[in-house]
């Protein structure tokens, strides 16, 4: 499924195509370890951010995955990471995920303008019938985070991943469809518009 576009805008946030340029970027707001504490990586060294940035591209130019980078509007600050997984063209699924953000973003409403963003992209440019997204079973703060922005809870799957420290992780799986989208998108718009 081609994926086509320079950059999603919104009012606090652009997301643009991951590109190596944000290297140094992504690796300068990544130090804080308590945004990697869920994801199946964690990233101490420029190389690690490296080699995450590679995987991602390969994974794009596969079309498997699309990865983007998080930009503050008002001064082009790079503050973070999403991706599009699991893209199946032939089903018009996809699942959004592999989001990280800096810390100093936590709590105010740029997760919400990005998943906005991205939603509206998936379900009326791409004409998706199903976004997925999933946490671990430990991640409460993320599972907050997609009940509020109108993911339904659709269960979990136990011994999903092996975590980086070897345990094993259920997953809770969050989706939305096409036909609760028009619902959603007002109470996004509701969310961004509150003071």
């Amino acid at each position: 499924m081609d994926i086509i576009f320079n950059e999603l805008i919104g009012d606090h946030v652009r997301i643009v195509p991951l590109e190596k340029k944000y290297l140094h970027d992504l690796y300068h707001i990544s130090k804080e370890e308590s945004i990697w504490a869920h994801l199946p990586k964690m990233i101490k060294t420029v190389e690690d951010m490296e080699s995450l940035i590679e995987e991602a591209m390969y994974k794009k130019m596969d079309g498997t995955e699309f990865p983007f980078v998080i930009l503050l509007r008002e001064n082009n600050k790079v503050i973070g990471s999403t991706r599009f997984l699991s893209i199946s063209s032939s089903h018009r699924n996809l699942e959004i995920g592999w989001t990280w953000l800096c810390p100093s973003v936590w709590g105010t409403k740029i997760n919400i303008e990005c998943k906005y963003l991205l939603l509206k992209y998936c379900f009326e440019k791409m004409k998706m019938i199903r976004v997925q997204l999933k946490t671990d079973e430990r991640n409460i703060r993320s599972q907050k985070a997609i009940e509020r922005i109108g993911g339904l809870k659709e269960g979990v799957l136990r011994n999903h991943m092996i975590r980086k420290d070897g345990s094993f992780r259920n997953s809770v799986f969050y989706s939305i469809i096409d036909n609760e989208w028009p619902s959603v998108k007002r109470k996004l718009e509701i969310l961004l518009n509150t003071k």
